[in-house]
């Protein structure tokens, strides 16, 4: 049993413990309450609040997720809108929250999201529809010569070709006086970081180039619905390459002449070098920006006994090791 001999004295002592703790507490609980750096915060749609408190440590921007759970409790969190949100070195936590929350990336930015696929064209098209310059500067200005010596990955590229295939697809946070340069640099910064060097080297220990990678994962994402499918779609495609068989993937022709439905018989005979019915080997460029996950499935094909695949109706890939076995699967299910 301890002993009181001084009251008074002991009061004081527990006042001062009381105070060292509710400081530490303080620095522990609220320490974070302030934003430590300037940055973009991109939220994906989808991606969980207690995802996001975590991201906001390890990116450097806040040093505890207490005070994060604390502002967005009462079901908050769960009204988090995706975009990319600007934050400045000592702001307060709440109203960065209600930014989240309300999608309020300022007025003026915007939030674009370019998703997988869309070409070069595309792109320019929505920049125009969110007044970001017009489509053509934008076609005119994404060229690789104007950009080969800040990226080492276009300097192997012809310096007239475009930049179909590197303009990374993801959502962007884009001020309106932004130029289509500006633009530009952001989606090329972006692939130079999502297409790591590993990814570079592996494909160069395939004997690939990193051109030809994208170009296949452009086609495998125009032509395939499902993830699964990719691997195996680009084991055919490599295989028909190396085998000089050619891809006869008909959505490179619809890049060519920039057409979305059904190919005649007069479309199927384009003399393009886009039109892999035509010609063996890979087209020109990109038919589109690929995403990581055809870019990855590109890199590592799946080895299988297949050398054709279709795509029916309701978007299901079927395989097929001859002609015989394809021209059946058509009938079955394309006619």
């Amino acid at each position: 049993m301890i002993s009181i001999t001084n009251p008074k004295k002991f009061s004081i002592i527990v006042f001062l413990v009381v105070i060292i703790l509710g400081a530490i507490a303080f620095r522990y609980v609220w320490g974070a309450g302030v934003m430590l750096k300037t940055g973009d915060i991109e939220i994906r749609q989808g991606e969980p609040a207690s995802q996001i408190w975590r991201d906001l440590v390890n990116d450097g921007y806040s040093d505890r997720t207490i005070p994060w759970k604390w502002y967005g409790r009462s079901g908050s969190a769960e009204k988090i809108q995706a975009g990319i949100y600007h934050v400045e070195k000592g702001e307060k936590i709440k109203p960065v929250i209600t930014r989240f929350i309300t999608g309020d990336v300022s007025d003026s930015e915007v939030s674009i999201t370019f998703p997988e696929g869309f070409t070069l064209q595309q792109i320019g098209q929505r920049l125009e529809q969110h007044g970001i310059g017009t489509a053509k500067d934008f076609e005119k200005e994404a060229i690789v010569k104007n950009y080969s010596d800040k990226f080492s990955f276009l300097s192997p590229l012809s310096p007239n070709r475009s930049l179909e295939g590197y303009l990374f697809p993801d959502t962007y946070r884009i001020a309106k006086s932004d130029t289509a340069h500006d633009v530009i640099m952001k989606m090329l910064g972006n692939f130079d970081v999502k297409v790591t060097q590993d990814m570079r080297d592996s494909a160069k220990s395939q004997g690939r180039t990193l051109d030809q990678v994208v170009i296949v994962a452009s086609i495998i994402e125009k032509e395939v619905f499902h993830t699964e499918d990719l691997p195996p779609v680009a084991g055919i495609f490599w295989k028909r390459l190396d085998e000089s068989l050619g891809l006869y993937a008909d959505s490179t022709i619809r890049y060519a002449l920039q057409k979305g439905d059904e190919l005649t018989v007069t479309d199927l005979a384009t003399d393009s070098p886009y039109n892999t019915r035509k010609y063996k080997d890979l087209p020109p460029t990109a038919i589109g920006n690929p995403g990581l996950i055809a870019i990855q499935a590109a890199l590592n094909p799946q080895k299988t006994d297949y050398y054709y695949y279709l795509t029916t109706p309701d978007g299901t890939t079927v395989f097929a090791k001859t002609n015989d076995q394809h021209n059946a699967n058509k009938v079955k299910y394309l006619k």
